[in-house]
Formats: structure tokens, C-alpha cells, sequence
């Protein structure tokens, strides 16, 4: 058997949901870069560009001896403005974020039957809400803090099994 943190399995699952953000599939923005906890800002030619990672991550256990998780997942999503008010463009972005977030990977439309367990890996995303904010400079952008909640139940510690 082949285990990894549970907290990267999501991660991984999220980095997946996420590069399925394109206008094709019916979202306002395509993002050109993604990445997973990046300290170095995005230059203007990633933007739109989301960095994903997760914050706390709260475990109880319960009455049958599992654990009870809950992952606190944020995604920073960053894109240019100029011409168009910038809270208009941060709240485009979080639209996309969330709704591509509930999309599966084989049906990742705008349209299609959203799925709040990342195809099984977890019991539940829930969005939490998301906070605008703008750069000035030469080069202005904006973008949107996500925040979603991600429940899950192991018994394996903090692995899971993916042989």
C-alpha cells in the first residue's frame, strides 16, 4: 500500500480542481499559474494566478475511534486591473475559485453537477467566504482570499491509503 498525508491528498486534488479554471469550461477567468504555498509574489505575465494551501488543521476524535478533521483551505487568486473596478474583478475570481472547487475533475463545467467531497476524498468542502484586496504600483492588481472548510474522517492517523 502506498500512503500519503491526508493533508496532501487534498492538496493534490485541489491543485487539479483548480487548473480546470478556464474560460472553455465556462468560468470569467483562465488562471495561467498555480501554485501550493508560494511566498514569492506572481509577476505580471502569471496573472490570473492562485496560490492554495491550508491553514490550521483541527482533529477530535470520535466515539468509534476515528479521527474527526477539519482542514482550514485558503486560495489567494491574483489577477491584473486596469479597467474595470477592481471589486468587480477580486469577485469574479472568487466565483470562479469556488465554483471550480465543487466541480469534479471529469466534469469540471460551470454547468455541471457540482461535488462536495472531492470525488470521495473527503465528507465535505464548505465555502466560509472570501475577502478582496487590491496592490498599487505600477502594476496594479487585485485579487480575493478564498476560504473553504474540509471535513474528513480517517482511522489512519493523518494518512491515506492511495495503492
Amino acid at each position: 500500500m502506498s500512503y500519503i498525508p491526508a493533508d496532501t491528498a487534498i492538496l493534490n486534488e485541489v491543485a487539479l480542481r483548480l487548473g480546470n479554471i478556464t474560460t472553455s469550461n465556462g468560468y470569467n477567468n483562465k488562471l495561467n499559474k498555480i501554485s501550493r504555498a508560494r511566498s514569492v509574489a506572481f509577476t505580471g505575465h502569471d496573472l490570473p494566478a492562485a496560490n492554495y494551501y491550508h491553514g490550521s488543521v483541527v482533529s477530535t476524535k470520535t466515539k468509534y475511534g476515528k479521527n474527526n478533521k477539519i482542514q482550514f483551505l485558503i486560495i489567494e487568486v491574483h489577477s491584473k486591473t486596469r479597467d474595470e473596478p477592481f471589486i468587480d474583478v477580486a469577485d469574479s475570481l472568487a466565483n470562479d475559485i469556488v465554483t471550480g472547487l465543487f466541480r469534479s475533475t471529469s466534469a469540471p463545467t460551470v454547468t455541471d453537477t457540482p461535488d462536495i467531497t472531492l470525488g470521495g476524498t473527503v465528507q465535505s468542502i464548505t465555502y466560509t467566504g472570501h475577502d478582496p484586496f487590491i496592490g498599487q504600483g505600477q502594476e496594479p492588481f487585485c485579487g480575493s482570499v478564498v476560504r473553504f472548510e474540509v471535513s474528513y474522517l480517517n482511522d489512519l492517523g493523518d494518512m491515506i491509503d492511495y495503492s
